[in-house]
């Protein structure tokens, strides 16, 4: 029974994603937080730092490349893939579920480029092996075999790049099962009897182990193949996280046309910079298990249309399963980073685009994608409503959820792009009571209060925007409440898709705002606009006013109250989990040196909010006497026949549910064959129970 204890400012203002013809305000279930450290009631906001960019011009002008933001060139050395069938791009994938179980992972020989009749067939029977040992250059070891596949990437006729089609090196996995946690291990890799060095990482804690904490996180996302991502990577590494989590955004080979691996273009895709890419970050990835995420770099869906069985390779809300084993969207991805879990049927994208596992014994990590379906009643929704369903906090006390586009940020770059999506997920991760939420895609720093519906609520998670890893594309240099000289106007002012404003494209349906491959997933009838009343540090009215109510607002002019710090820099996060109630957030930024942090965050759990309170067993729902269940509620109101759905829309009804809460499931609820019965519930503490 934990609620957020943290070093935020708590100055609340009514919001709202739903449509704002709707005058039902979101439940609420506020309840008292104190506040520690130096950052109480502080709004930090640091302006682009020309020095690091190269020019003053530059910090308002997102064409200048700034320094460091150019790629590694295909042959440089920090990228060069060996020819000899040296193991190489070693990297970790893990913890599984189980928590003691990991997936190694490299490649051998090289790729190749050529029309689809002249690529060369690798032989995939080729078993790799790894040593496993827990004795450094020990000859005493444990010998692991897995399986290796390769993908091909087979451009059309139509798209002009046919004979520039790709051929993956050889991609070899091996699930390493039931390891003993807390262990030091050393292991070396080998295909056909060629052996890498002998790397080492150290295996997490698990839920059997007998002290869980602390553990160290590590928390990246849009890293590239820059100087500026390897100066990430090295600042991360000298901070030792025990695992790195990665919101998306990984090789940037998309940017690459496929005719030439060194050349920025939006001809197809250079399937050799997901090559180049695991050569440079596998020092990092080799010694501490990874987490991935989908990002919009890796739905990759440019120059391949068909896949040649007449089945369409592109994706929209409707689309939930791609043909295999080539020529689909997230092929790259799938193939060379599987989820934890998977132990066959490697790369295959159906079961690869989200996933759950649990992290040190302590998290339950719940891993979206905003990309593909994920309206309710879609596979991915009711997959996840299942995971939240079965979060329980007296097993792992802490939820995180890791999802590509942020929820919540001030840049004018991807500025309110996840409205349809947090318009069905945001009310669930406030159900459920997660602690945080990461997310990628802005290339910049942002981390807010803990936030419900656009408005502080300490029952809320924190969201931490972490694509700041230094990536080809820049940093995003500008928030929405600045001026650009270049109009004299706000950028908020300046903001539009395909030549119309939030307010034309509200007019228009309100299901147009963003960028072609967000707005593919979004199903019909879901908001991509949301306004809000004015709240910001400067108490002024905000910015772009909603033609139907003009005291609402599109953006804020100044720093929201909900934001907490924002930050154009590149760098990278350490949470550091200290117990089952307290964990340590650190923002570094690469330019310090990795030495000091430039923003800290202490999050402690108390007994609060009934959103975050240990879920029991099922069998704790029997009634004890006066109609209270073990939970300590007044069950009331009883309703029953009706699905969750119809227990939302009775409680919606019922003054918004103040002062209410609800549950449908259990031996108590009196199931039937329409679902089962939900309670509308006024709280009832323990020390009331007689």
């Amino acid at each position: 029974a934990l609620c957020l204890l943290l070093a935020v400012g708590l100055l609340a203002y009514a919001s709202g994603r739903r449509d704002p013809t709707l005058s039902s305000a979101a439940p609420k279930r506020g309840l008292k937080v104190a506040e520690m450290g130096a950052t109480i009631n502080t709004h930090v906001t640091v302006l682009c730092n020309a020095s690091v960019l190269g020019s003053e011009a530059a910090c308002f002008d997102q064409s200048i490349r700034a320094i460091g933001n150019d790629d590694y060139r295909i042959n440089a050395p920090e990228v060069a893939i060996p020819t000899n069938g040296t193991p190489w791009g070693m990297h970790l994938t893990g913890p599984y579920p189980d928590g003691v179980s990991y997936l190694v992972s490299w490649f051998s020989m090289g790729s190749e480029v050529a029309d689809p009749a002249n690529l060369t067939q690798l032989d995939l029977s080729i078993v790799p092996v790894v040593k496993l040992s827990t004795n450094r250059s020990s000859s005493e070891y444990t010998e692991v075999s897995g399986k290796t596949i390769e993908y091909k990437r087979l451009f059309t006729d139509e798209s002009g790049l046919k004979s520039f089609s790709y051929r993956s090196p050889l991609i070899h996995h091996v699930v390493l099962n039931n390891l003993e946690p807390n262990t030091l291990y050393y292991y070396s890799v080998g295909a056909n009897g060629t052996w890498s060095q002998e790397l080492n990482f150290t295996s997490l804690k698990s839920t059997s182990s007998a002290n869980k904490y602390p553990l160290r996180v590590g928390l990246i996302a849009d890293v590239g193949q820059t100087a500026n991502s390897s100066i990430t990577m090295r600042q991360l590494m000298r901070n030792q996280p025990e695992v790195v989590l990665m919101a998306g955004d990984n090789s940037y080979a998309d940017n690459y046309g496929a005719r030439d691996p060194n050349f920025l273009s939006a001809d197809g895709t250079n399937q050799m910079r997901w090559d180049s890419y695991f050569k440079l970050w596998e020092p990092l990835y080799a010694s501490a298990p990874l987490l991935n995420a989908v990002g919009n770099h890796e739905i990759e869906d440019s120059g391949i249309g068909y896949d040649g069985k007449g089945v369409n390779a592109a994706l929209n809300w409707t689309i939930t399963q791609w043909s295999f084993p080539q020529n689909y969207p997230f092929q790259s991805y799938s193939a060379r980073l599987p989820v934890p879990g998977t132990r066959g049927d490697f790369g295959n994208i159906n079961n690869n685009m989200y996933y759950s596992t649990i992290i040190g014994g302590v998290i339950k990590l719940i891993t979206l994608n905003n990309y593909i379906a994920f309206q309710p009643g879609s596979p991915q929704y009711e997959w996840a409503l299942g995971e939240f369903e079965s979060f329980d906090r007296s097993v792992t006390p802490w939820l995180f959820v890791m999802f590509h586009t942020p929820a919540y940020h001030t840049y004018a770059t991807h500025f309110k792009e996840s409205e349809c999506f947090m318009s069905i997920w945001e009310p669930i991760f406030f159900k459920y009571g997660t602690d945080i939420v990461m997310n990628g895609h802005v290339h910049a720093f942002g981390r807010t209060h803990p936030i419900f519906n656009y408005t502080i609520d300490q029952c809320g998670p924190m969201y931490f925007t972490l694509g700041d890893g230094g990536n080809v594309e820049g940093p995003y240099r500008n928030f929405v409440d600045q001026v650009d000289p270049a109009s004299n106007k706000t950028y908020c002012e300046g903001l539009e898709y395909k030549g119309n404003g939030p307010n034309e494209i509200y007019s228009n349906g309100n299901d147009g705002w963003g960028p072609s491959y967000q707005l593919q997933a979004i199903p019909p009838g879901c908001p991509t606009t949301s306004w809000q009343p004015a709240g910001s540090v400067n108490g002024q009215a905000g910015l772009v006013p909603f033609e139907n109510n003009v005291s609402l607002y599109f953006c804020q002019s100044s720093q929201p109250d909900w934001s907490a710090h924002r930050d154009p820099s590149f760098g990278h996060a350490i949470l550091d989990v200290l117990s089952e109630s307290t964990a340590r957030f650190r923002w570094y930024r690469n330019i310090d040196g990795g030495e000091v942090f430039a923003d800290e965050v202490v999050v402690e759990r108390l007994t609060s909010c009934p959103n975050q309170l240990s879920a029991p067993p099922p069998s704790k729902y029997a009634l004890i006497g006066n109609n209270l269940d073990m939970k300590g509620y007044d069950l009331g109101e009883k309703i029953c026949q009706y699905g969750i759905n119809k227990c939302e829309e009775l409680c919606d009804q019922r003054m918004s549910c103040q002062g209410f809460t609800w549950v449908y499931a259990g031996p108590a609820s009196g199931k039937t064959e329409f679902g089962g019965c939900c309670y509308l519930k006024t709280q009832v503490f323990r020390n009331q129970l007689t």
